[in-house]
C-alpha cells in the first residue's frame, strides 16, 4: 500500500475508486464500505483508495467532545493495508484544509487532482469548511462532474448501529466482548513490556507489565485476553487498575500469560481483549487474592479451550 501524507503528489492512478472518512476503529461498518471500494476497483480495473485525516478532526474542531482513538495511526495503517486498499491519502487536518469550502474540495481535490471515477462514503459524511458539505451535495456534484457516488447506510448488530462512538463507549465501560462484535475483531493494545513490582511471580502468577501509548484502555478490571508474541497468540488474564489490595496508586496493566515462562522485558507485544471477568477488587490479603486469581485463570482457560 502506498501512503501519501499530502495531496501534493505527482503520481496519477488508474480509475480511482475512493472512500473518505475518519476511519477510527476500522469497524464492521468501515469494512463494509472498504469492501465495496475494493470490489468496484477490481470491476473497472481501477485503484482502491482511502482518504483519511491526521489528527482526528474532532480533536481540532471539538476538543471538549473528542475522547480517545480506537486505532492509533500505526494500527490504522496496518488494518487499512490488509483490507485491500492500495493507496492511502493521509491528509493533514490543518488550517488550510479546514478552510476549504465543500465545492472546492470536490472540484479541486476529487475531480482535478485525483480524477476520481467513483466515491463511497458513510451515510453521515460531512466535509468542507464548518462541515457544510454532505452526501446530498456530493450526489449533486457527482452528476455535474461525471463521477459515480454512493452513500453507504450504517450496519446494525444486536439492534444497534455500529459506529466509532458506540464502540468507544463499550470499551470504556468494559464491555469488550460486544465491542469485538462491532469491530469484527477483539480490541487491541500494543506496548512495551516494562519492569513491575514482581508480586505476581511471588504468588505463582508471573505477569508482564505493559507501557502503552494507546489512548483507549478498557475500564479497570480483570479480562480474558490474548498476548501476541512473534505473530502467535497465547491465552492470558489481564488486570487493569491500581492494585487496591496493596494500596497501589500507580496505574498498571498486568498480564499473566497462561503456560508461559520467559523474560519479555523490552519486548513489543499486543494484548487482545476478549471478555471482562470482574471488577478490580481489594482483598483481605495475599491468600485471598491468590485464590481469586486462580479462579480467574481457570475461567480464562475454559473460555479459550472452547474457542
Amino acid at each position: 500500500m502506498k501512503i501519501f501524507e499530502s495531496l501534493d503528489m505527482r503520481e496519477k492512478f488508474s480509475n480511482p475508486v475512493l472512500t473518505i472518512g475518519n476511519y477510527d476503529g476500522i469497524h464492521m461498518g468501515h469494512q463494509k464500505i472498504i469492501e465495496k471500494v475494493v470490489l468496484k476497483a477490481r470491476e473497472i480495473s481501477g485503484t482502491p483508495m482511502l482518504m483519511t485525516f491526521n489528527p482526528h478532526p474532532l480533536s481540532v474542531l471539538k476538543p471538549d467532545t473528542y475522547t480517545r482513538l480506537i486505532t492509533p495511526l500505526n494500527l490504522k495503517k496496518k488494518l487499512i493495508e490488509t483490507s485491500g486498499i492500495e493507496v492511502m491519502l493521509l491528509i493533514p487536518f490543518d488550517a488550510s484544509f479546514q478552510s476549504l469550502i465543500p465545492e472546492m474540495f470536490i472540484k479541486d481535490i476529487l475531480v482535478d487532482r485525483l480524477a476520481v471515477k467513483e466515491v463511497f462514503v458513510g451515510y453521515d459524511f460531512k466535509f468542507g469548511k464548518n462541515g457544510a458539505g454532505n452526501v446530498k451535495m456530493l450526489e449533486q456534484f457527482a452528476d455535474t462532474y461525471g463521477f459515480r457516488f454512493e452513500a453507504i447506510d450504517a450496519i446494525t448488530l444486536e439492534g444497534e448501529r455500529v459506529g466509532s462512538n458506540a464502540i468507544r463507549k463499550l470499551i470504556m465501560d468494559g464491555n469488550v466482548e460486544k465491542a469485538a462484535k462491532f469491530l469484527g475483531r477483539p480490541h487491541m493494545i500494543e506496548g512495551t513490556v516494562v519492569k513491575g513490582e514482581n508480586r505476581g511471580k511471588g504468588m505463582g502468577f508471573p505477569t508482564i507489565n505493559l507501557d502503552t501509548f494507546f489512548e483507549l484502555v478498557p475500564k479497570n478490571g480483570v479480562y480474558m485476553t490474548e498476548v501476541e508474541l512473534k505473530g502467535r497468540r497465547k491465552p492470558a488474564v489481564t488486570n487493569i487498575g491500581f492494585n487496591p489490595t496493596f494500596d497501589g496508586n500507580k496505574f498498571l496493566m498486568e498480564t499473566h500469560i497462561l503456560d508461559f515462562s520467559g523474560n519479555l522485558y523490552g519486548k513489543e507485544v499486543a494484548i487482545y481483549f476478549h471478555k471482562r471477568i470482574r471488577e478490580e477488587m481489594k482483598f483481605s490479603g495475599i491468600d485471598e487474592l491468590k485464590d481469586r486469581i486462580t479462579k480467574d485463570v481457570a475461567l480464562a482457560r475454559e473460555h479459550f479451550q472452547h474457542i
